[in-house]
């Protein structure tokens, strides 16, 4: 049943992409804010590697030895209580990175306020974007997103694979507008800011359901364990999204036809190389 599963699949071919060469490796600077020591105000020194853009009497922002996951410090980001806001407000910290051989963008984060209250996510978040798109935020089904977020990450979607640097940012963002402000600070510590990178820096496979940086029958037997089945359009096993219909996606052919392109592969430099030897007629 695999064999003709596989060569069902072989048979449409989804991905082919350009040559790995050049591709620059992603290397996030001071991405664990240790490098400067503590700084009382990051408007007017800013953390090595990072560009800050704190609005003034705003935000507050620092690097805080008060919670911590890597070395002594985080970046502590904070709103202030009783000033106006518009919607989108936000204190940012950025850097240029590439992408190209990255799987995922790691970090931890702790929200917390100043009285003990409970953090309503309508009125204001923390957020991560590239090129200032919003790809991650906590959960905003939740009433109350106070906590720590331990080993959070965001899969690197392919758009941003294309060996031109962007930009990654982390930052406290107001969600509504409030002209009398809030009677409470919003305060967020991001720590830990990590690339990773799969398969000896080659970076992971589509297909690749276990991460053990080979497509074999340990992936295919996850496909057919959700053969068919509609799933949300995020699921790992939903390599094909052209066909979501609602957020939703099922698991057919179009995802089987990824998988075995890679199948057999190691890693995504791996199959950059055999997609270019095969366009040479090689």
């Amino acid at each position: 049943m695999m064999r003709n599963l596989i060569a069902i699949g072989a048979t449409m071919l989804m991905l082919f992409a350009a040559g790995w060469a050049n591709a620059e490796v992603c290397e996030i600077v001071n991405g664990s804010f240790e490098d400067d020591g503590p700084i009382s105000d990051i408007t007017t020194q800013e953390p090595n590697g990072w560009d800050v853009n704190v609005p003034s009497g705003q935000f507050t922002g620092k690097t805080d030895a008060s919670w911590s996951t890597d070395g002594s410090f985080s970046l502590f980001l904070s709103s202030q209580w009783f000033k106006a806001f518009d919607a989108n407000d936000a204190a940012i910290l950025s850097q240029e990175v590439f992408l190209d051989n990255v799987n995922e963008i790691t970090f931890d984060l702790k929200l917390n306020t100043y009285t003990g209250s409970g953090w309503d996510p309508n009125n204001a978040t923390a957020i991560m974007l590239i090129d200032d798109e919003v790809v991650w935020e906590p959960n905003s089904a939740s009433s109350d997103i106070r906590g720590e977020y331990i080993g959070q990450s965001y899969a690197v979607e392919d758009k941003y694979r294309d060996e031109k640097p962007h930009k990654l940012s982390f930052g406290l963002r107001i969600n509504i507008d409030t002209e009398g402000g809030f009677f409470e600070f919003y305060r967020v510590w991001w720590d830990s800011i990590e690339c990773v990178i799969y398969c000896g820096g080659g970076g992971l496979l589509a297909g690749d359901f276990n991460r053990d940086c080979f497509v074999d029958a340990n992936d295919l037997q996850q496909v057919t364990d959700v053969w068919l089945l509609e799933v949300v359009s995020d699921d790992k096993h939903n390599l094909f999204r052209d066909d979501d219909l609602a957020g939703f996606g099922t698991i057919n052919f179009f995802d089987l036809a990824i998988l075995a392109d890679n199948w057999l592969l190691r890693s995504f430099q791996e199959q950059q190389e055999v997609s270019a030897v095969n366009s040479n007629g090689y």
